[in-house]
């Protein structure tokens, strides 16, 4: 078998079974998100900066940086849950309307981490996340299939 597809696989699989956590825990999820996130709830979580707004805009959309971070994909969910949902509540709700610039860093990693990345990012959050590539990147993709 071809080793890409069984990361493929992989991240199907992976892909359902959060989405069954998800539909099996959506009272809890719902009332859980009913009382508003404080800085102050998931002070440890931010600090460790695997995702940050820098105040900036990008055509009126606040931005998200996801960092080189070596263990991102070892963060608990429900961390990275918290972290997101509190990123997400703290520009005024005509900003967040708008929607969000994502930055991810990945630099270091190989394109199967960017792609785990957005993975986890739109099942998280589904109706905020609309790929959006560079034209290098699409570049970079476009050549990297036509090699293999």
């Amino acid at each position: 078998m071809i080793p890409w597809m069984r990361t493929e696989e992989m991240a199907q699989e992976q892909l359902v079974h959060r989405l069954s956590t998800v539909v099996c825990n959506i009272d809890e999820i719902m009332q859980a998100e009913s009382r508003p996130l404080c800085a102050s709830d998931i002070t440890f979580q931010l600090q460790k900066q695997f995702a940050f707004l820098p105040g900036g805009r990008q055509d009126g959309c606040p931005i998200i940086v996801f960092p080189e971070f070596p263990t991102f994909g070892d963060l608990p969910e429900e961390e990275f849950h918290s972290v997101l949902t509190y990123l997400t509540s703290v520009p005024s709700l005509n900003a967040a309307g708008v929607g969000f610039v994502l930055v991810i860093d990945r630099r270091l990693d190989k394109w199967a981490s960017v792609k785990a990345t957005l993975l986890r990012i739109a099942v998280s959050y589904p109706p905020c996340c609309l790929p959006s590539l560079s034209q290098s990147v699409k570049q970079f993709v476009l050549s990297s299939v036509k090699v293999r």
